[in-house]
Protein backbone atom coordinates (compact mmCIF):
# COMPACT_ATOMS: atom_id res chain seq x y z
CA UNK A 1 0.00 0.00 0.00
CA UNK A 2 1.26 3.47 -0.89
CA UNK A 3 2.18 5.36 2.12
CA UNK A 4 0.45 8.18 1.86
CA UNK A 5 -2.81 6.53 1.11
CA UNK A 6 -1.80 4.43 4.31
CA UNK A 7 -1.70 7.54 6.33
CA UNK A 8 -5.03 9.05 5.08
CA UNK A 9 -6.83 5.63 5.89
CA UNK A 10 -4.97 6.25 9.19
CA UNK A 11 -6.61 9.44 9.51
CA UNK A 12 -9.99 8.72 8.13
CA UNK A 13 -10.21 6.15 11.06
CA UNK A 14 -9.19 8.01 14.06
CA UNK A 15 -11.77 10.88 12.73
CA UNK A 16 -14.35 8.36 12.27
CA UNK A 17 -13.86 6.86 15.93
CA UNK A 18 -13.32 10.48 17.70
CA UNK A 19 -16.73 11.92 16.18
CA UNK A 20 -18.19 8.51 17.64
CA UNK A 21 -16.71 8.78 20.70
CA UNK A 22 -17.79 12.43 20.81
CA UNK A 23 -21.34 12.43 19.59
CA UNK A 24 -21.98 9.68 22.18
CA UNK A 25 -21.89 11.80 24.98
CA UNK A 26 -21.00 11.51 28.56
CA UNK A 27 -23.38 9.21 31.16
CA UNK A 28 -26.25 10.96 29.09
CA UNK A 29 -28.64 8.29 27.36
CA UNK A 30 -30.97 10.02 24.81
CA UNK A 31 -33.21 6.61 24.80
CA UNK A 32 -35.01 7.65 28.02
CA UNK A 33 -38.53 7.50 29.45
CA UNK A 34 -41.00 10.05 28.42
CA UNK A 35 -38.49 12.51 26.24
CA UNK A 36 -36.24 12.93 29.80
CA UNK A 37 -32.65 12.31 29.60
CA UNK A 38 -31.43 9.83 31.66
CA UNK A 39 -28.14 10.54 33.61
CA UNK A 40 -25.60 8.28 35.83
CA UNK A 41 -22.87 8.53 38.40
CA UNK A 42 -20.96 5.89 39.75
CA UNK A 43 -19.59 5.61 43.09
CA UNK A 44 -17.58 3.42 45.13
CA UNK A 45 -19.41 1.02 47.39
CA UNK A 46 -18.74 -1.18 50.70
CA UNK A 47 -18.17 -4.52 48.21
CA UNK A 48 -18.00 -2.30 44.42
CA UNK A 49 -19.60 0.62 42.59
CA UNK A 50 -23.10 1.67 43.00
CA UNK A 51 -24.59 3.32 40.13
CA UNK A 52 -27.69 5.58 40.10
CA UNK A 53 -29.51 6.76 37.16
CA UNK A 54 -31.94 9.62 37.16
CA UNK A 55 -34.15 10.86 35.35
CA UNK A 56 -35.50 14.88 36.09
CA UNK A 57 -38.77 16.43 35.47
CA UNK A 58 -39.04 19.75 33.58
CA UNK A 59 -39.10 21.51 36.64
CA UNK A 60 -36.44 20.27 38.31
CA UNK A 61 -37.69 17.36 40.16
CA UNK A 62 -36.57 13.64 39.97
CA UNK A 63 -38.74 11.94 37.95
CA UNK A 64 -36.84 7.93 38.17
CA UNK A 65 -34.09 6.38 39.87
CA UNK A 66 -32.80 3.26 39.38
CA UNK A 67 -29.97 1.55 41.57
CA UNK A 68 -27.06 -0.95 40.58
CA UNK A 69 -25.87 -2.43 43.74
CA UNK A 70 -25.13 -5.90 42.30
CA UNK A 71 -21.46 -5.80 43.82
CA UNK A 72 -23.05 -5.25 47.23
CA UNK A 73 -23.80 -8.11 49.39
CA UNK A 74 -26.74 -8.94 48.55
CA UNK A 75 -28.57 -9.63 51.82
CA UNK A 76 -27.05 -5.77 53.65
CA UNK A 77 -26.30 -3.31 50.33
CA UNK A 78 -27.81 -5.02 47.85
CA UNK A 79 -31.43 -4.88 50.17
CA UNK A 80 -30.50 -1.42 51.24
CA UNK A 81 -29.32 0.32 47.53
CA UNK A 82 -32.79 0.05 46.28
CA UNK A 83 -34.96 1.41 49.60
CA UNK A 84 -32.45 4.08 49.75
CA UNK A 85 -33.30 5.16 46.08
CA UNK A 86 -37.42 4.45 46.70
CA UNK A 87 -37.04 7.25 49.72
CA UNK A 88 -35.32 9.90 47.68
CA UNK A 89 -37.98 9.70 45.02
CA UNK A 90 -40.91 9.50 47.31
CA UNK A 91 -39.41 12.37 49.58
CA UNK A 92 -38.00 14.16 46.68
CA UNK A 93 -34.52 14.51 48.92
CA UNK A 94 -31.67 13.99 49.43
CA UNK A 95 -31.84 14.12 53.16
CA UNK A 96 -32.85 10.60 53.57
CA UNK A 97 -31.19 8.02 56.42
CA UNK A 98 -28.73 5.48 55.90
CA UNK A 99 -29.73 2.27 56.77
CA UNK A 100 -28.03 0.85 59.78
CA UNK A 101 -25.40 -2.26 58.92
CA UNK A 102 -25.52 -0.43 54.86
CA UNK A 103 -23.82 2.86 55.83
CA UNK A 104 -21.21 2.56 53.12
CA UNK A 105 -23.58 1.78 50.37
CA UNK A 106 -26.59 4.10 52.07
CA UNK A 107 -23.99 6.89 51.44
CA UNK A 108 -22.32 5.93 48.19
CA UNK A 109 -25.77 5.33 46.71
CA UNK A 110 -26.88 9.25 48.05
CA UNK A 111 -23.45 10.47 46.28
CA UNK A 112 -24.01 8.77 42.87
CA UNK A 113 -27.45 10.18 43.44
CA UNK A 114 -26.42 13.82 43.78
CA UNK A 115 -24.17 13.53 41.54
CA UNK A 116 -26.44 12.01 38.13
CA UNK A 117 -28.97 14.69 39.83
CA UNK A 118 -26.36 17.33 38.98
CA UNK A 119 -25.58 16.28 35.46
CA UNK A 120 -29.33 16.23 34.95
CA UNK A 121 -29.48 19.98 36.41
CA UNK A 122 -31.65 20.05 39.35
CA UNK A 123 -31.02 21.89 42.40
CA UNK A 124 -29.54 19.63 44.75
CA UNK A 125 -28.73 22.00 47.83
CA UNK A 126 -32.31 22.12 48.00
CA UNK A 127 -33.18 18.56 47.93
CA UNK A 128 -30.65 18.48 50.62
CA UNK A 129 -33.32 21.13 52.63
CA UNK A 130 -35.49 19.00 52.43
Amino acid sequence: MNKNLYKKFICLILTVSISGILSSGCNKDDSSDAGNEKYSATVAGYGGDVTVEVTATEDGKIGTMKVDASKETPEIGGTAAPKIVKAIVAKQSLSVDAISGATITSKAVLSAAETALIQAGVDTEALKNK
